[in-house]
């Protein structure tokens, strides 16, 4: 347990806490310490307090298990100490997915160590093949990797990057699928500070209902005083989906109402039942009415009867709380109450005066001309636009397609520093956009934007590849899509390398499912994605690896890849008879792509397929039987991804970082090896 109050970090004690963390490391649990010479030059760059990660190993005599953890003093440091384990490591001599912070067990003696000694998100866990030949190898790239950090001139890991430019990295990651990339633009949130803790806790709580995990949400520190401070629609709305898919889901799927009012008392949170449920999904909707009947106020529950057979969505909710609900106010008007029959000590609503006197304020954005209006120009107008963004008032407005050909005028007048405030509601056109509709001529404008000034974070990759694809889902002419795959073929130089491979990859994906006009366009990016990952292959992922032959064939490029096998059994996908995999997405060609390819390495594996917004009998059976499950969350509701965590029994569950094929490939192919490891 940890229980070991760790010194504060002063110059003065510095050097005794890392003497306590080496103490509590090589301790009971970790029989490394016996190989003194090897890991002696880990130790000693530690002693030094050189600027470099910190690297020390972990072996289990009994259960031969080998690990090497890298540890971090900040997260900032633990987002260059990751670009750093891709660079010196990559998936040559790791398993793979070991760039995401290990969720270290507080309970084990060395996690424990290293939880007290730099916090519980501070650390990667890299392991490598049971078999020892690759364990020196690991250990060997990782001391170079330490020594060459450790050799360089002092300096800062932490680069100042604006707060807004992180957020929007967030909003975009998050609806673009790339749920790696949106931890690590959280990270980076918390790392350059000025964000209050109850927005990051806001952050926090939009990024699990993305990714269905209710009950993490509902563990939040915090999570009722969040509550109480009326957050802003899509918080609570989180909140709502996280209830249902928790607590609510089971026992009205059994008809049992006083058990789920049950459930919602002891879950102890004060749930909102007097918002309008026009705004909110019907997993929330079912919530608020629930809870109105678990507390018996006959007031909120007429209200929310009659708005609800006003807005004929009566059928949003299950017939057995529908009729509870309705059985309780039936003596009652079936007109909301009168404001004077509002609760003791409720706050008195607020109703306007005939002539309200204008004060200055702006007005609420209510389209989205107006709202790229506002971000382009600083003040209180600019406020209210990100305002705007944050409660999602977005989803009201009238179809984004419908403005499309309007809104790049807007855009059009924009200069640098306009532009880059208008970067803010990327994510929001995403999301808005979804799996279906397109903005071609909005997104092309933003593409522009991107290409220009050089956003090529992995977060912004994400981003891209999302916009591209809506662009080539309008089937643009030849001339248009002619154009921008020559500026995406003219950026590829400054960020195609095998650490950025999935998204390479990803788009050369693409360029197969989409439309294609002009083959010599298509050609000349696809030369320009593929052949320097071809020229280092070696540093690729060897799950990848055949995907990236089958895209060379499939684009007609003369790319030999060897057919190489893996050095070590342990490498393959094979011997998974008896496994059962689920693979989700909203893109139903990238699901029949990656099953195919998952299938020709793995044909033993079972591989259900999913493409279901919502919940129903067949997913659940679905998640119920799998033990992997591989998610592709961009354009996907809570509905669907908390279906599914929530029904998982005891599955390993990974996250696509994108939207592709490529990305959802890896997610699969961690969650197997994961899978062979564990059993």
């Amino acid at each position: 347990m940890t229980g070991q109050n760790p010194l504060p970090t002063t110059p003065d004690n510095e050097s005794a806490r890392v003497e306590v963390l080496l103490e509590r490391f090589f301790g009971a649990g970790n029989d490394a310490a016996q190989w003194g010479k090897l890991i002696g030059p880990f130790v000693d760059t530690l002693r030094s307090s050189a600027d470099a990660p910190i690297v020390l190993p972990r072996f289990h005599a009994d259960t031969r298990d080998f690990a090497m953890y890298v540890i971090t003093r900040s997260p900032t440091e633990l987002v260059q100490a990751r670009e750093l384990v891709r660079a010196f490591v990559g998936p040559t001599y790791s398993t793979g997915g070991d760039t995401i912070p290990a969720a270290l067990d507080p309970e084990d003696p060395i996690d424990a160590a290293v939880i007290d000694f730099a916090g519980p998100q501070s650390t990667l866990v890299i392991r490598t093949s049971s078999h020892q030949h690759y364990r020196p190898k690991l250990r060997v790239a990782l001391q170079l990797m330490q020594s060459t950090a450790a050799s360089r001139p002092a300096r800062s890991w932490t680069v100042i990057r604006p707060l807004g430019r992180l957020l929007a990295e967030f909003d975009a990651s998050l609806a673009a699928g790339g749920v790696a990339s949106s931890n690590s633009a959280l990270e980076q949130v918390i790392a350059r500070g000025g964000i209050s803790a109850t927005n990051l806790a806001h952050l926090r709580i939009k990024r699990f209902d993305r990714l269905g995990l209710g009950r993490d949400l509902l563990a939040l520190n915090g999570l009722a005083e969040v509550m109480r401070q009326d957050p802003p629609r899509p918080v609570t709305e989180a909140v709502l989906n996280a209830v249902h898919s928790t607590a609510l889901s089971g026992p009205l799927s059994q008809g049992d109402v006083p058990g789920a009012c049950d459930r919602l008392r002891e879950i102890n949170l004060p749930l909102p039942i007097k918002a309008d449920v026009g705004f909110y999904s019907d997993e929330a909707v079912t919530v608020m009415l629930t809870t109105a009947v678990g507390r018996g106020d006959l007031t909120q529950l007429a209200r929310l009867v009659t708005a609800l057979r006003q807005d004929d969505r009566q059928d949003s909710v299950p017939d057995i709380v529908w009729q509870k609900a309705t059985a309780l106010v039936q003596p009652q008007s079936p007109h909301p109450p009168l404001p004077q029959e509002a609760e003791p000590g409720a706050t008195p609503p607020i109703t306007a005066p005939e002539s309200t006197p204008d004060f200055g304020e702006p007005s609420q954005v209510e389209s989205w001309g107006e709202l790229f209006e506002r971000l382009a120009v600083p003040g209180p107008s600019h406020r209210a636009a990100l305002d705007a963004l944050r409660d999602e008032v977005w989803r009201d407005w009238p179809p984004l397609p419908d403005s499309d050909e309007e809104l790049p005028q807007v855009l059009a007048a924009f200069d640098d520093t306009a532009w880059n405030r208008a970067w803010a509601a990327v994510g929001a056109i995403i999301e808005v956009i979804g799996s279906a509709d397109t903005a071609p001529c909005t997104v092309r404008e933003f593409i522009t934007y991107a290409l220009t000034f050089n956003k090529f974070s992995a977060a912004d990759l994400v981003t891209l590849q999302a916009l591209t694809e809506i662009f080539l889902r309008a089937r643009p002419a030849a001339n248009a899509y002619r154009s921008l795959l020559e500026e995406l073929r003219d950026s590829c130089p400054q960020w195609v390398s095998p650490e950025k491979a999935d998204p390479a990859l990803d788009l050369a994906d693409r360029l197969v499912l989409a439309a294609c006009p002009d083959n010599n366009a298509r050609l000349g990016l696809a030369v320009e994605l593929l052949t320097p990952l071809h020229r280092y292959r070696g540093r690729l992922d060897s799950a990848i690896l055949p995907f990236a032959r089958q895209l060379s064939d499939e684009l007609d490029l003369p790319l030999d890849w060897p057919q190489e096998e893996p050095a070590e059994e342990d490498d393959s996908l094979g011997d998974l008879a008896g496994c059962s995999l689920l693979l989700y997405s909203l893109d139903e060609a990238v699901l029949d792509r990656v099953s195919r390819a998952l299938q020709e390495q793995a044909p033993d594996l079972k591989i259900a397929l999913s493409f279901d917004k919502v919940g129903n009998p067949s997913l659940r059976e679905k998640a119920r039987r799998a033990n992997v499950i591989a998610l592709a969350t961009r354009c996907a509701t809570h509905a669907a991804t908390g279906f599914i965590t929530t029904h998982a029994k005891a599955a390993e569950i990974t996250y696509a970082d994108g939207s592709g094929s490529a990305s959802l490939l890896r997610a699969a192919t961690n969650g197997l090896k994961a899978l062979k490891q564990r059993v």
